[in-house]
């Protein structure tokens, strides 16, 4: 019988919650997002933000900017997610804005990492999941992120010696 986790079970998943975090930042479920100023503003690059004025944000490409996430920016690595304390580092969480941020932001975005945890920790612990060789990797773009060829795995059911 598959086991099914409890939210209380994962609260303190660290590297689950990291994982998710860092497969967010490199494949963002909304590519893009659009935002209309409220007020008159600034970006950081010195560009002004009239109000009405409509903004989009690739969320793709802000995963990927190496003076924001370093060198090793198109690398797949959860731990830059963790501080020295094993806690999550909340440096590299104002960084993510796959849900966005500010009085804007998702409402449900703890509800969402609740229902990935729960769903990740049930797959991981009943399958061996094997992506398989030889695949290309590559975007296709529309509203919701897709891979252009989908993804190929073997998956098998664990066996649990109890």
């Amino acid at each position: 019988m598959p086991l099914v986790f409890a939210i209380d079970d994962l609260k303190d998943a660290v590297y689950l919650h990291a994982t998710i975090c860092e497969s967010l930042r490199l494949y963002p479920p909304i590519p893009h997002n659009r935002r209309t100023a409220l007020k008159k503003d600034v970006l950081p690059d010195g560009t002004i933000v009239d109000p009405g004025m409509m903004t989009v944000i690739s969320m793709y490409a802000a995963g990927r900017m190496e003076h924001v996430w370093g060198k090793n920016c198109l690398e797949f690595k959860p731990e830059r997610w963790i501080s020295e304390n094993g806690k999550l580092n909340h440096e590299t969480m104002s960084k993510f804005f796959g849900f966005s941020i500010g009085p804007r932001s998702c409402l449900g975005q703890e509800m969402a990492f609740v229902m990935m945890k729960l769903a990740a920790s049930a797959m991981i612990f009943n399958f061996q999941v094997e992506v398989l060789v030889g695949q290309l990797v590559e975007p296709k773009p529309s509203i919701v992120l897709k891979m252009k060829n989908g993804l190929m795995v073997r998956v098998k059911e664990r066996v649990l010696h109890v």
